[in-house]
């Protein structure tokens, strides 16, 4: 059976990555907050350590497991504050016993009428969500906490006999026989209440000071081997080299508190990395065959950055600057939800990918190569598998708003940059960057969600990326491009095209292009009108649609979709110019570009400009005439 706390990274998956929150199972009203022991790293002291008071340039090397943590899930108006909400801490609970283990403290009675309330909205039936909450008011470290159940070993269900022993801890507390004596319960009860916080011992075979200094020696050398620390350059700091600063996280450490279900370490390019683990995670018979699984393809060893001397646009073909050239570019998740249109930034991608997912809508994949500009970018909405493929032959930065189950392993690997406004892959990862997200006040939750490029570039330096292409990962040889005007005049089976529609494609978006030939790209339209970016209110328009159909089924009765993105087999269409000729299509690896043929086997060459590219499930087709 799957315990409670798996049962409750499913449900935090949906509500999270839909941008509800918890309030499509409980309607909050405000309550009291979460209180932040100050010997913890406080504003003052980052400050100092890295010479900068913007707390969002702070690097994770420079933060305990602990704190990183706290900073990562923290609004960024709340960074360097000595409370956080209830809120905050019951939307993330899988952080919330190590919180509270580690110097954090809450009202019991606050926590407890929480608790009384969402079981009266369920009309008295617990759940899995109720009955974790509930768990919490057995914490020890609760301020006010009701009696704790303890034995001579066990203290709320927990095994101390490991470090505890009685007879040595009463012997070393000559003070406690007149109150306790030889109560070996109560004097258990001392020991967890009292003497974990100020790093006494409780038996003769383990000393808590000497398995920290082991330890932290190790984060220590994890933090100065991090691409995070590295990329800091010369003159950096020395980062904390500590596990936590509370006693009690090293004693939960030992005892295995934080391992099954819970929070664990494990060594990533940004340094820390928090992810659950439990029965769910074993999902790879669910995968797509030949779609999901190419780690083979995958380069090793990349050292350094790769320098582009070609200042035409790989992209587009336009003449650009040296450092715009070699400037990694953002893959931007945005939705084609009604409600949500215009995005922001939507019309400086060069390229832009469209594809279903589950509930019958598509999203929009923007490959943005000059970001560094814009103020607002979005809105922003979660990942899926098959759009990870899609990215890397671009070797982008990833924007995201988390993602599904199908996402692990491959959205936490090594090679993968992102930036995350919630959970990586839904049910567990990192949230790399989350404090740069922001929402605003003119769309309600999901559609309203952003990041800036400062933020991004702010995001880039906390977890070490670079923001110049990588040798190993980037690859120039993508599109190849007609040396003047390809009008498709001798191509075999040319046809007439000036009107595309794809609402066969994709029946919810109903995404159309109308070539205009006076300025020779086609307009897109979505939902009947004028697709537009909410930045500057123009139409998006493209030099080369591109349309491909690809391989898929769907995984699950949750309806999400598999895509085989790496095939050699299947064909399209490609538009240009009023005209259209059917193509075939293939990609050979993770950074392998896709490459595109005519029917006569001659790769086609592409019009100087951008490219819509509409991933199309095998057996729809675009209509057009």
């Amino acid at each position: 059976m799957k315990s409670l706390r798996t049962m409750f990274s499913a449900f935090l998956c949906t509500v999270l990555t839909t941008g509800l929150l918890c309030t499509s199972a409980f309607t909050d009203v405000s309550y009291g907050a979460v209180t932040r022991n100050t010997v913890f790293t406080t504003t003052a002291a980052m400050s100092s350590a890295l010479g900068t008071t913007d707390k969002t340039m702070w690097n994770p090397s420079f933060l305990t497991e602990v704190e990183n943590t706290y900073w990562s899930f923290a609004p960024s108006n709340m960074l360097g504050s000595t409370e956080i909400t209830l809120d905050m801490a019951k939307n993330n609970y899988r952080n919330l016993e190590m919180l509270l283990d580690n110097g954090y403290t809450m009202s019991y009675s606050t926590l407890s009428s929480y608790c009384d309330e969402y079981l009266a909205k369920k009309n008295g039936s617990p759940d899995a969500f109720y009955n974790i909450l509930h768990s919490c008011l057995g914490n020890p470290y609760l301020i006010g906490r009701p009696e704790a159940t303890v034995t001579a070993t066990t203290y709320n269900g927990r095994d101390y006999s490991k470090v505890f022993d009685a007879a040595y801890y009463l012997a070393s507390h000559p003070e406690l026989a007149a109150s306790i004596g030889n109560n070996p319960a109560e004097l258990l009860r001392h020991f967890v209440e009292v003497g974990i916080a100020k790093g006494e011992s409780g038996n003769a075979s383990f000393n808590v000071a000497t398995y920290a200094a082991s330890l932290d020696a190790s984060v220590l050398n994890t933090q100065l081997s991090s691409a995070s620390y590295k990329a800091l350059g010369s003159g950096k700091p020395a980062p904390t080299g500590k596990y936590s600063y509370s006693w009690a996280n090293y004693y939960g450490k030992y005892l295995g508190h934080y391992t099954a279900g819970a929070l664990t370490q494990s060594s990533t390019s940004s340094g820390t990395n928090f992810q659950t683990v439990g029965p769910d995670d074993d999902i790879d018979s669910m995968m797509l065959d030949g779609a999901e699984d190419n780690s083979a393809a995958t380069p090793k060893n990349v050292v350094g950055t790769y320098t582009e001397n070609s200042t035409k646009s790989v992209y587009t073909n336009e003449t650009v600057t040296s450092a715009q050239a070699n400037l990694r570019p953002l893959a931007v998740m945005m939705p084609t939800d009604k409600a949500a249109q215009p995005s922001y930034g939507i019309s400086k991608a060069d390229v832009l990918y469209e594809i279903m997912e589950e509930g019958g809508i598509s999203r929009q994949m923007a490959i943005i190569p000059n970001w560094t500009g814009l103020s607002r970018i979005g809105n922003l909405r979660s990942c899926r598998l098959y759009y990870i493929y899609a990215a890397k032959e671009w070797d982008p930065i990833l924007i995201h708003f988390g993602g599904v189950a199908y996402m692990k392993g491959v959205i936490n690997g090594p090679d993968m940059n992102n930036i995350s406004g919630t959970y990586e892959y839904g049910v567990g990862g990192k949230a790399p960057g989350a404090g740069q997200f922001f929402r605003s006040n003119d769309r309600t939750a999901p559609h309203n969600a952003y990041i800036s490029a400062s933020g991004v570039q702010k995001a880039c330096v906390q977890q070490g990326y670079s923001t110049n292409l990588r040798a190993g990962y980037y690859n120039s040889k993508h599109f190849t491009f007609a040396d003047g005007v390809n009008t498709l005049a001798d191509a075999p089976g040319v046809q007439s095209a000036t009107n595309i529609d794809l609402s066969e494609i994709f029946p919810y978006s109903k995404s159309k292009f109308t070539y205009n030939a006076s300025q020779g790209v086609y307009y897109k339209s979505i939902h009947g009108g004028a697709q537009t970016d909410a930045i500057n209110g123009k139409q998006i328009s493209f030099a080369n649609v591109i349309i491909q159909n690809t391989k898929w089924k769907q995984l699950d009765k949750k309806g999400y979709l598999g895509f085989t993105m790496i095939d050699s087999t299947e064909d399209g269409y490609y538009f240009t110019k009023g005209k259209c000729i059917h193509i075939t299509w293939k990609k050979t690896g993770d950074y392998a570009p896709t490459k595109y043929y005519d029917d006569a086997g001659n790769e086609i060459k592409l019009n100087t400009g951008k490219t819509y590219i509409g991933i199309a499930q095998k057996g729809k087709s675009p209509k057009f005439s």
